[in-house]
């Protein structure tokens, strides 16, 4: 799939974005890389289309939406969406063609964050938060929450109470108990009728691996 858009300043932003990467002090993990920062951005032009947003604003919004990153068992991991905010700010004001929108971009990117606890106050950040979390779901979504955990050391998933009967949810320790704590919970959060329905089928597509885990799991067992 291409990464290009039709707008004359995303060439130039996407360079300093990779520049951005290339020159963080550790690698991140491949839930969070360049990768995933494109697929957003494709999922918020689609949603803006069908939501009658601004794509300009959601494009630039869903590509920068983690210009500042924290491994997710970092303190200050919840904190990032507004502390990306504030560079996301300044660099869209020097960006030229971003600079008349740099505070509605600025404002989506704030709000976007699931552990953040953002609420959108724009159709644009609407359009974002969904695309960030419609790429948690679905196939993408599975592979990238166990990406996730590898990186900070979590298990696949316990070894004697995979699906927590007798025990607390603890994500942490294992990527396994990531969907029951977050991910299942996405679709019924949509903010935009068009990302509840793009979530229905990843969903769905979600929820039939996890039948085919707890098959495998209880044949081993």
């Amino acid at each position: 799939m291409p990464a290009s858009f039709p707008f004359p300043w995303f060439e130039p932003l996407l360079a300093r974005l990779r520049e951005h990467l290339s020159l963080e002090p550790s690698p991140r993990d491949a839930a969070h890389d360049l990768g995933h920062l494109l697929r957003v951005a494709r999922l918020a032009h689609r949603l803006a289309k069908l939501e009658e947003a601004d794509p300009e604003v959601c494009v630039a919004g869903a590509l920068l939406h983690d210009l500042v990153y924290r491994p997710k068992n970092h303190p200050e991991s919840p904190l990032t969406a507004r502390m990306a905010a504030d560079l996301v700010l300044r660099w869209c004001q020097e960006t030229p063609g971003l600079e008349t929108r740099a505070q509605a971009i600025a404002a989506a990117v704030a709000s976007h964050s699931w552990s953040g606890g953002g609420a959108p106050a724009s159709r644009e950040a609407a359009v974002v938060q969904d695309a960030d979390r419609l790429e948690a779901l679905g196939a993408i979504g599975v592979a990238r929450v166990f990406a996730t955990g590898a990186s900070f050391g979590a298990g696949l998933w316990h070894p004697e109470d995979p699906w927590a009967e007798g025990r607390d949810l603890d994500d942490k320790a294992w990527s396994l108990d990531h969907f029951e704590r977050k991910l299942l919970r996405l679709e019924a959060d949509m903010k935009t009728d068009a990302g509840r329905r793009l979530a229905v089928a990843r969903q769905h597509a979600m929820l039939a691996y996890l039948g085919a885990l707890r098959a495998e799991l209880g044949a081993n067992g």
